[in-house]
């Protein structure tokens, strides 16, 4: 019985690495779509650059493309850990199967899901944020393209 345990409970550690997974996946891919649209309202903010009689509102403009874009590639490279690193899983199957070797693996799980979930929390952050700036700076492109 104590195996079978040890099968779930390790079971549900790597369903749970792979639910992260694929929430990071999802954000990092709507990040994408929120840079192209960033993309579109620099093409409309930067031809109505004048340098003489700038237009009020350019610095929160290009601010807010550039907050957008770089919380958009922060959100696109999630930087998770699917693993045990390739030595410390040598020294494991060195010292042959054992409850020992299975809590270590058990631990390093954990572990892993912990600074994965605070990874996704920081994505989450991010993409929420370059959603406000990527709608400021787009509200702030039509606006220009409309006025002028």
């Amino acid at each position: 019985m104590a195996a079978a345990d040890n099968e779930r409970l390790h079971a549900e550690v790597d369903r749970q690495l792979a639910e992260v997974r694929t929430e990071c996946d999802g954000l990092a891919a709507r990040a994408a779509t929120l840079l192209t649209a960033t993309g579109i309202a620099a093409a409309f903010v930067t031809p109505r650059i004048d340098k003489k009689h700038p237009p009020p509102g350019l610095v929160g403009a290009l601010s807010a493309l550039a907050v957008a874009t770089v919380l958009g590639i922060i959100t696109l490279s999630p930087w998770l850990r699917t693993g045990p690193r390739t030595s410390s899983l040598r020294r494991w199957k060195l010292a042959g199967p054992s409850p020992r070797t299975s809590s270590l693996l058990y631990d390093f799980k954990v572990a892993l899901l912990d600074g994965n979930a605070v990874r996704r929390g920081v994505s989450r952050g991010c993409f929420v944020v370059q959603i406000l700036a990527t709608v400021t700076a787009i509200a702030i492109a039509v606006w220009y393209a409309t006025t002028k």
